[in-house]
């Protein structure tokens, strides 16, 4: 193969990949930013695929940034076989693994390359600040009174806010190169409106400090002024949006969160719950009653409860590599703006992140890493070796993990079968679907819990002595999900309520007390647990 066969083999490969990051980018927005099991199944398996093939086809000069990244993944590794409810833990590890191919694929392109390629970040951005304006614009009164319209399009308006700020300084980029400055200026001004819209105070006070920056790189007066008077008018905003936000105390609930955080922390020093676990045992570690969450609204107190101390270091060494390649850029002196812009990005993200919760949503943490890792380039040279014998072992590979990791998604099917059938009221067949999705997921506390219910419908239905049979095995699978969620009082708490319902009254009362250890500040466990013991003891 001539040199020239080369070079055109390796830009149709790596506009290949380019395209591979492109769809999984949309398909990741487009699927509400969620944690939706199948969507990140396809997204993982795309991405494995992609950089299985980079990896044959290629030989390459591994980047600082890769050891500390194969350290996080261990960590987080480690965190999911000691977490509780291990099956939230392992989406969300896919969701990381997802995060960092995505990031490894984009090294293998070029500056021209990645610049083309954020080209799509930045019109999901436009499409993000385009549903916000509208939606401003048909509704203004509603739209600063109720946000329950942004769960259609993302988990919360902050995540929106937080996707914006991360995409916000790429359009720096081709407004320097000064080839249709005015387009990319315009499209620029209204995903600042966008960010502005969202109401996130931290956002906004990001999005103002990276808009002074741009404008004060011009010597120009006339722009200085403006980027004054840029600064009168966001400190304002940011002032008439804090009297529109109802939410005052936000701040204290942040900080009973944090502490949190640093309980579950505390118990898990080394390598954390699990990643993706704070949810699974906010309600048990809380110190008080507050609002529910399911993220400690700061990336580094939920690192450590989620990965312990290995973790967030080794995040810390991602994070620290980063920043070296974008100083020994800068100092290379060739196409500075392509380091600096990454640069602004991802400090605006991880300044963001130190009040809210945007870098663990999927789509998000996608992009992030993808940002991160445009400042890298491994230099990949064409692999002429074993690449025949190599593509049969990573067929076989992907195929098996393919097969592992598809089984989850099967058990949803099923589960989700199962659920119209409980809802018909068809138990027997409810009891069918759930057991063979545990069959698929046999981990999964969710599918043993819905097998209890129904068994205990069937009971209910009859009542009478064969029906027995039916309350011991709602009992049985009860306890089954508990072994897979130990933290969970909503679990025990339906034992109870089982145990009561089948005359065992001791037993109810005793497993509703034990319930009440795991979310001592639940009210509606409080008042079932005297109702019953009050029950209890007038009828003794």
């Amino acid at each position: 193969m001539t040199q020239q066969n080369i070079i055109s083999t390796k830009k149709n490969n790596f506009f290949l990949t380019a395209l591979v990051l492109a769809v999984v980018t949309v398909i990741s927005i487009v699927s509400k930013f969620s944690l939706v099991l199948s969507v990140q199944t396809g997204i993982f398996l795309i991405l494995l695929t992609s950089s299985l093939f980079l990896l044959n086809n290629y030989k390459i000069k591994l980047n600082s940034y890769v050891i500390p990244s194969e350290l996080f993944l261990i960590c987080c590794c480690v965190s999911y076989m000691g977490a509780d409810f291990q099956v939230n833990a392992r989406d969300y590890l896919f969701v990381l693994l997802s995060a960092l191919l995505a990031g490894f694929n984009v090294t293998f392109l070029s500056a021209e390359m990645k610049k083309k390629f954020f080209i799509v970040p930045i019109f999901i951005s436009l499409w993000l600040s385009m549903i916000l304006f509208t939606r401003f614009i048909s509704d203004p009164q509603r739209f600063f009174t109720v946000d329950d319209f942004y769960e259609a399009v993302a988990l919360n308006i902050n995540v929106i806010a937080g996707f914006l700020v991360l995409v916000y300084p790429l359009f720096f980029i081709y407004i320097k190169e000064k080839t249709n400055t005015k387009v990319f200026t315009a499209m620029m001004l209204f995903v600042l409106t966008g960010i502005v819209l969202t109401r996130s105070r931290i956002a906004i006070l990001a999005a103002f400090v990276l808009t002074v920056i741009f404008l004060f790189q011009y010597k120009n007066k006339y722009v200085k002024f403006l980027a004054w008077l840029l600064g009168i008018v966001f400190l304002a905003g940011i002032i008439y949006i804090s009297f529109l936000k109802s939410d005052f105390h936000s701040f204290s609930e942040r900080l009973i969160w944090w502490k949190t955080a640093y309980l579950i922390f505390k118990e898990n020093i080394f390598f954390g719950a699990g990643f993706g676990s704070y949810s699974v045992l906010f309600k048990t570690f809380r110190p008080e009653l507050v609002l529910n969450t399911l993220f400690a609204h700061n990336i580094i107190m939920q690192l450590l409860a989620d990965t312990g101390i290995f973790g967030l270091l080794s995040f810390a060494g991602i994070i620290v590599s980063f920043y070296v390649r974008v100083i020994d850029g800068i100092l290379e002196d060739i196409n500075t703006d392509f380091y600096i812009v990454p640069a602004l990005s991802v400090t605006a993200f991880l300044f963001v992140n130190l009040l809210d919760y945007s870098f663990f949503v999927p789509a998000n943490m996608m992009v992030f890493f993808i940002i991160l890792c445009s400042v890298f380039f491994c230099n990949p040279q064409p692999n002429t070796g074993t690449k025949k014998i190599n593509i049969y072992i990573l067929a076989v590979l992907i195929l098996y993990i393919g097969a592992v990791i598809v089984k989850p998604v099967i058990a949803q099917i099923h589960f989700k079968k199962g659920i119209r059938f409980y809802i018909a009221e068809q138990y027997e067949m409810a009891v069918e679907e759930f057991e063979k999705a545990s069959d698929f997921d046999k981990k999964n506390p969710e599918y043993y819990i819905q097998i209890s219910k129904s068994y205990f419908a069937l009971y209910d239905k009859k009542r009478n002595e064969a029906a027995q049979m039916y309350a011991d095995k709602a009992v049985e699978y009860n306890k089954k999900a508990s072994e897979f969620y130990k933290n969970s009082a909503q679990i025990k708490s339906y034992l109870s309520s089982i145990y009561w319902n089948i005359d065992e009254k001791e037993q109810a009362v005793a497993v509703a007390r034990e319930a009440l250890k795991y979310d001592k500040y639940n009210p509606n466990l409080q008042e079932y647990l005297q109702k019953i013991t009050v029950a209890e003891s007038l009828k003794s």
